[in-house]
């Protein structure tokens, strides 16, 4: 049995499924919905229950897949499939399941590629970007923390010069912790197309010595953008530099379990 949330714990679940069933999630590189980045496993209505539910989740409906996310955070946690092979199964993304690494799931094999797009937007088209330096120049990065995770985000992380961002009125900005970073995601369809970069209150700063003050306005003057919502993005033609740094403290410090 594994445990699931969104983010922020409004919606809490678990479900009886074995390490082996989690090997059958599938993911999706070739619609829409791919933006998305979630890893579904069809299951089935006897083995998932609901353990909390504060009435946050919202629903968008695409031509292959009706799914929910969190209003507050923006974690997609469950769906419905409405045509394709899965027709008729109920699903969760698990990424949303604790004590599970989406990078034993989610596996790519590097291929050639020249495909570099710079222009994109989340899945119902409300929030669009374009990055105005060219993508093969950029580090794209990944990694797997608890925010990283769920929302699939795989960055790159160019100066605020370098993007151009349209629709910003159509997110809920989420932020959590320390509230250094904010982590957008449209209102509508639920997609992390840019973060946020705040850093620490002012007078944190003043405080600290010249070096660790140029570092920060370097920091602040980030762009990141999920280069998973670059129209016609093909993920494996990428180098992704992936850190496994796990998702330790956040279920006590988020979720308030001990």
């Amino acid at each position: 049995m594994y445990n699931g949330n969104c983010h922020c714990g409004a919606y809490r679940f678990e479900v009886d499924v074995d390490g082996d069933g989690l090997k059958k999630a599938v993911g999706d590189s070739s619609t829409p919905v791919a933006k998305l980045g979630a890893l579904w496993l069809a299951v089935a209505d006897d083995v998932f229950r609901v353990d909390k539910d504060d009435g946050k989740l919202v629903s968008y409906k695409t031509p292959s897949l009706e799914y929910q996310f969190c209003s507050e955070c923006g974690s997609c946690v469950r769906g419905a499939f409405v045509d394709g092979p899965l027709k008729g199964s109920n699903a969760i993304n698990i990424r949303a399941l604790r004590s599970v690494n989406p990078f034993e799931i989610e596996q790519r094999e590097k291929v050639e590629s020249n495909v570099y797009p710079t222009k994109g937007k989340c899945i119902c088209g409300a929030v669009q970007v374009e990055l105005l330096s060219p993508l093969q120049d950029m580090a794209v990065k990944e990694d797997n923390c608890s925010i990283c995770a769920r929302n699939a985000w795989i960055g790159v992380y160019p100066s605020k010069a370098q993007v151009a961002l349209s629709g910003t009125d159509n997110v809920q900005d989420y932020r959590f912790g320390r509230r250094f970073m904010g982590h957008p995601f449209c209102k509508t369809c639920g997609v992390h197309v840019y973060m946020n970069v705040y850093g620490p209150p002012q007078q944190v700063i003043d405080r600290l010595p010249e070096e660790k003050k140029e570092m920060i306005r370097k920091n602040l003057d980030m762009a990141p953008v999920n280069v998973r919502v670059l129209d016609g993005i093909q993920l494996d033609g990428l180098t992704v530099a992936r850190t496994d740094e796990g998702t330790d403290g956040y279920e006590k410090s988020v979720l308030g379990l001990e």
